[in-house]
């Protein structure tokens, strides 16, 4: 019932500071709950990851100019409870530490930005977990059969690192846009920033139903690192100065600090719950 509650009073009251001078207005200061299944905890999450990951392969773009970039997606079998989730994301994080370590990936590999995602099956209302892995290879990495993994090599080397006896469903493309408003990078990007769990994917009408999902998700999310940077990009995600994308800062998830000495003035918006929606107010 405490999380429950925290999750409810979740930016309940937004204070943002105007600007005299601009008028531009930002946003200053407000309590977030920090739950791994708040949707406006998440929402924040995902935009402070896009941001930074997009900082961080533009440096890597200016330092590594001949760079190519695939996308990965890794799946396991689904899953029915939290427990099972639990394990399964365990597993997951494991594997995919050893299998980037592998010779065939590791000699061409500048780095990489990993994000994890869950999903649910209303029909057996069993759990997907996959990562969708964003890779910064060597262009040597597109030179001959002796470095390039095709799909079926993927499938092999993650069979193998997850001690799989089946064969898991694995994606890979190099990257490409998915429409003309979006650089291929961008749309990479993206990928990797969507919310870990939405909550449009796991509540239905059924509120027995909801309750049990909520319960599996949170135990199987409990302490797991959904996002992660490995090679360059994690020694420039450390060098750009960016703090913690799951546990970090999401005040300011879309915008540097306000500079402390400017004039400006607050402008109070608190949630109503009867109209739901926010409604403004000077200070």
């Amino acid at each position: 019932m405490k999380k429950a509650s925290r999750v409810k009073d979740c930016a309940n009251v937004l204070e943002y500071k105007q600007s005299i001078e601009t008028g531009e207005r930002k946003l200053y200061r407000v309590w977030f709950c920090k739950s791994r299944l708040c949707p406006m905890c998440n929402w924040r999450r995902a935009m402070k990851h896009g941001i930074q990951s997009q900082k961080v392969v533009s440096e890597v773009i200016r330092q590594k100019p001949t760079a190519r970039w695939v996308f990965l997606t890794l799946t396991v079998k689904n899953v029915y409870d939290g427990e099972e989730l639990a394990q399964s994301l365990s597993d997951m994080s494991e594997g995919f530490r050893r299998m980037i370590g592998y010779q065939k990936i590791k000699k061409n590999l500048i780095g990489f930005m990993r994000a994890t995602e869950v999903t649910v099956n209303n029909i057996d209302n069993s759990y997907n977990q996959h990562m969708h892995v964003l890779l910064c290879v060597e262009n040597t990495y597109f030179k001959n059969t002796e470095n390039y993994i095709n799909q079926k090599q993927w499938i092999k080397l993650w069979r193998r690192a997850m001690k799989l006896d089946y064969d898991p469903n694995v994606k890979v493309q190099i990257v490409k846009a998915k429409n003309k408003d979006k650089t291929d990078i961008q749309s990479a990007i993206d990928e990797t920033a969507k919310y870990p769990v939405k909550d449009t994917d796991f509540m239905t009408k059924d509120e027995k139903l909801n309750l049990q999902r909520l319960a599996d998700l949170e135990k199987g999310l409990f302490k797991k690192r959904l996002i992660s940077y490995g090679g360059l990009l994690k020694e420039l995600h450390k060098e750009l100065n960016l703090d913690d994308s799951e546990d970090g800062d999401l005040i300011h998830a879309d915008e540097e600090k306000s500079k402390e000495d400017e004039e400006s003035y607050s402008i109070i918006a608190m949630w109503n719950w009867d109209r739901k929606n926010y409604f403004m107010m000077n200070s």
